[in-house]
């Protein structure tokens, strides 16, 4: 399994970015973590391929927005292009969330739902159960992370709007922030 904080401390891919991680409620009534990566500077954009369309995700001046639920077990990302339209909704699902560290991360549990353009694609099913196979996970991570995408579809394709207008406030509100902190800064 891999870890992956919403800070993203290891990717070296991001050269320069803002991040600003807050608490957030979310529309079914849970609490969570909410934060923004304004990536200022790239080595390169990061492209990637969903059969025949390729859609970048990251890029300078792209703003991705991040969400743990608490007692979740999956992690949302939202990338938003330079000029702040959605280009796709990612949905981790995990191991948990642990959203009581001033960097709430989570360890991946390989399955993850893409909602770009106008499909849902589940994605690294294989490798889910492979690693069941392999007993890096048990079969009770297997089959609850499996109920839980299950959600997540349901999610992406039921109340989507719901979600994207969520998503949508959480990136004005945190992007307020980093303008707000890089203005007093300057």
């Amino acid at each position: 399994m891999k870890r992956k904080d919403m800070i993203r401390t290891k990717w070296t891919r991001i050269l320069r970015k803002d991040v600003v991680i807050r608490d957030a409620a979310l529309p079914d009534g849970r609490r969570g973590k909410a934060g923004l990566i304004a990536i200022r500077k790239v080595q390169q954009p990061l492209v990637i391929r969903y059969g025949d369309r390729s859609v970048t995700i990251a890029d300078g001046g792209y703003t991705w927005v991040q969400v743990a639920p608490e007692g979740a077990y999956y992690w949302i990302t939202a990338m938003f292009d330079g000029d702040g339209r959605p280009v796709e909704i990612h949905v981790d699902l995990t191991d948990g969330n642990h959203t009581e560290d001033e960097d709430p991360w989570f360890d991946d549990l390989y399955l993850d739902y893409v909602f770009t353009g106008d499909r849902v694609l589940e994605l690294d099913r294989d490798e889910l159960d492979e690693a069941c196979a392999r007993g890096e996970i048990t079969r009770y991570q297997y089959e609850r992370t499996l109920r839980e995408g299950e959600k997540v579809f349901r999610l992406l394709t039921e109340r989507r709007d719901e979600l994207e207008a969520f998503l949508a406030r959480q990136r004005e509100r945190l992007l307020g922030e980093v303008t707000e902190r890089n203005q007093k800064e300057e």
